[in-house]
């Protein structure tokens, strides 16, 4: 925005009154003895290159007075002839005040800034604990990147967070990780404002070929290298202030500093142990043996400075600390094998169960309806009628306790089911403080077994009704079928009726 050729056009400025930017709102107002009647076309050149959806506003005024507001509305022309008439009555030795306001919105998480010296300042004006709180607040959406676009800015930055360039460009998001990080992290420290924030470490460290004041570049570290801390020592509180931390590790350590004196030296080594930590492994392992290295090698009367390379030794001590701890993890994943063989016997145990009922109850309903069907055959005629009607009843009777019993069946193996759930994501659960999640996946093959003991289940379970109620249907058609057939031979002429005849 040619914002000072605006202000140059009119005439040379006594000195710059406001000068000023936020994620709201930009001011800029110059204080003159006199000027000279801008155009307006000057003043459209201007309003024409604020965005879109900003609201942008001129105003002049004689002291103290009311102001003349030039707006890019229906009344343009006529704010003019109120400026002209208003500069017509200064005189001499009273100030003109020239100000531009705009009032900005922002979409989808952009923000832009009309001055790359404003945003330096704005950041700058804050204190560290206060930045982590504003930009975790409301004013930005939490699940994308942030944008943050600034008309005369050179270059790129990039961080976890945030993306700084002039124009607006799309880049690659990964937001899935952030709230298990922020879960783990405070999961192993004891921090009085992490939890409360949603901004991580890497979100503060950026990179790029952006050219950034270097203050207002340290003043991003510095908060990057508080939560970096944060998230490795043991406890942690950050005021306005002051930033107190205490390390448990070989050495006990504990110490208040000046939160905005913190030297940003050594943010790249803390920064690759607390990567390390939280990217993959053992947590609880890699953080213990972190704080142990970093207690031995942090310098005295110091902000948080490190001593060597102590990521590299600290990534030698681990390898070392693996090697000791290999037969256990062996042992352990044996355990988990075996484990996953007994889950695959309980499936075949109350599936068989299940099969079993089955077979019971239909072959004891088939036998009991052959029973009557000879039953009848050899029936003498004279209690013939009485038996259809009582066998045909019995036989309902039973075919309705079979499909009861059907019924109480597949909810037993329903529950059987429900817990053989729970049990499965109980027994993942009680390993996890001996492994971490991505070797408990790898282990139990991501599922794969467990999967496949559930659809054994399902199909069993399918295969066995479907079947179950095709022979109670059949038993209860061929029922009906046998009562109608025994009544109609009963209305029969008896020398109709065919005899059973014996050899």
């Amino acid at each position: 925005m040619r914002y000072h050729d605006f202000f140059n056009s009119i005439g040379t400025a006594n000195k710059i009154e406001i000068f000023e930017e936020d994620f709201n709102e930009f001011t800029l107002e110059y204080s003159y003895s006199t000027i000279r009647l801008p155009t307006e076309e000057t003043v459209k050149n201007i309003l024409a290159e604020v965005k879109n959806s900003d609201i942008c506003s001129v105003y002049l005024s004689i002291d103290q007075g009311e102001p003349i507001i030039i707006k890019d509305d229906n009344n343009f022309s006529s704010s003019f002839n109120d400026l002209n008439n208003l500069l017509s009555s200064h005189e001499e030795g009273e100030k003109i005040n020239v100000k531009i306001n705009i009032y900005k919105t922002s979409t989808n998480n952009q923000f832009h800034f009309y001055s790359k010296d404003c945003f330096f300042n704005y950041i700058n004006s804050f204190d560290s604990l206060s930045l982590a709180n504003f930009f975790s607040s409301s004013v930005f959406n939490h699940t994308s990147k942030i944008y943050i676009l600034i008309n005369d800015f050179v270059g790129t930055l990039n961080s976890s967070k945030f993306f700084i360039a002039a124009q607006y460009q799309v880049e690659e998001e990964d937001y899935d990780y952030r709230e298990k990080r922020i879960t783990n992290i405070t999961s192993n420290n004891h921090s009085s404002f992490f939890g409360k924030l949603k901004v991580l470490p890497e979100d503060f460290i950026f990179n790029g070929n952006g050219e950034m004041e270097l203050s207002t570049l340290e003043r991003f570290k510095r908060v990057g290298k508080i939560l970096v801390i944060s998230s490795i020592f043991d406890i942690t509180d950050l005021t306005k202030e002051n930033f107190y931390y205490k390390l448990n590790g070989y050495k006990s350590i504990s110490e208040s500093v000046d939160a905005d004196n913190i030297n940003i030296k050594n943010l790249d080594d803390f920064y690759n142990i607390y990567l390390w930590i939280y990217s993959s492994g053992s947590i609880l392992d890699k953080i213990g043996l972190a704080r142990n290295l970093i207690s031995l090698h942090l310098r005295k009367n110091s902000t948080l400075e490190l001593e060597g390379d102590v990521f590299e030794s600290l990534k030698s001590s681990y390898k070392i600390y693996e090697k000791q701890n290999v037969k256990q993890y062996i042992e352990v994943r044996n355990k988990m094998s075996d484990q996953i063989l007994d889950y695959g016997k309980r499936v075949a145990s109350f599936t068989d169960n299940f099969a079993n009922g089955f077979q019971k109850s239909a072959l004891s309903l088939v036998t009991f309806f052959s029973s009557l069907i000879v039953t009848r055959i050899l029936a003498t005629p004279k209690n013939n009628s009485d038996f259809i009607m009582y066998s045909t009843l019995i036989t309902l009777v039973f075919i309705g306790i079979t499909l009861v019993y059907m019924i109480i069946s597949r909810y037993e193996l329903n529950e059987q089911e429900s817990r053989f759930k729970k049990s499965y994501e109980d027994f993942k659960k009680r390993y996890t403080d001996l492994l971490t999640e991505e070797d408990i996946t790898r282990i139990l093959n991501n599922d794969e077994e467990h999967n496949s003991d559930l659809l054994y289940i399902k199909k069993k379970k399918k295969w066995y009704t479907t079947l179950w109620i095709v022979v109670l249907v059949l038993i209860f058609i061929a029922t009906i079928i046998y009562y109608i057939c025994g009544n109609a031979a009963q209305t029969l002429p008896e020398n109709i009726v065919p005899k059973p005849k014996f050899i």
